[in-house]
């Protein structure tokens, strides 16, 4: 494994009930507390009564929410599920040669917009521009990871602008962050079919698709390597 960044948690404690899709009460030292929940997943098999959760407290005293979700218990590991994290992430993959995909680059930028979508990085390689997204993955059932777990048409967007980006002869790619353990990464055509279809659109494309296993213990999340690609078995409409 290869550390890539350290994220620090301040309180174990027990969930209790998802309020809304940013709000969770916890019990955290036989109190009650109101945290807040970083990631617009369903994580269902995460957030559960009863379910061991890692928390932090918020930098911001005045905050209605003065804690923040950091991770969850699942059977034997922690499962981060806080996607603030995501880019600090996947910018220490593009800034090691020795783990990034794509090997060494020569520089990126964040957050820059192509139609009307906003596509986490910018990447200058060779004199060519590659145009990354990235996504977090917190489910898995048996040896295989799945996202989304939640209905997404801006993931679907997305996926679209990488197509039009690799049509008109420029690089797309997606890093797909599984922080949970797995052998093999599906997109979930159970929770999102349009999603499914448009992923293996993408890849049949040219776009170029790399779920990478990352594992978190002792504060640090790592990363582990590659996850293989379940081929597509499945015709949705």
């Amino acid at each position: 494994m290869t550390k890539l960044i350290e994220i620090k948690y301040d309180y174990e404690g027990k969930f209790i009930n998802r309020i809304n899709r940013y709000v969770g009460e916890v019990l955290i030292n036989g109190e009650v507390e109101l945290v807040h929940v970083h990631d617009p997943g369903r994580l269902k098999e995460l957030l559960y009564e009863g379910n061991i959760v890692y928390i932090r407290k918020a930098s911001n005293p005045d905050r209605k929410t003065k804690y923040d979700m950091i991770a969850a218990k699942k059977q034997d590991e922690i499962v981060l599920i806080n996607s603030a994290f995501h880019r600090k992430i996947n910018e220490a993959i593009l800034e090691n040669s020795n783990i990034n995909p794509i090997g060494k680059i020569d520089s990126y930028r964040a957050e820059v917009k192509y139609n009307k979508s906003r596509l986490d990085f910018l990447i200058q390689k060779d004199g060519k521009q590659i145009w990354l997204e990235t996504k977090g993955c917190t489910l898995s059932i048996g040896d295989t990871a799945y996202f989304p777990d939640a209905p997404t048409e801006r993931g679907r967007r997305h996926l679209l602008e990488l197509i039009d980006i690799v049509e008109q002869g420029e690089d797309g790619m997606v890093y797909i962050n599984v922080l949970t353990n797995a052998e093999y990464f599906s997109p979930n055509y159970e929770t999102d079919i349009n999603f499914y279809n448009t992923f293996y659109e993408a890849l049949d494309k040219g776009v170029k698709i790399f779920p990478i296993l990352c594992k978190y213990e002792n504060q640090t999340i790592s990363y582990v390597k590659i996850l293989k690609i379940k081929d597509k078995i499945i015709e949705k409409n």
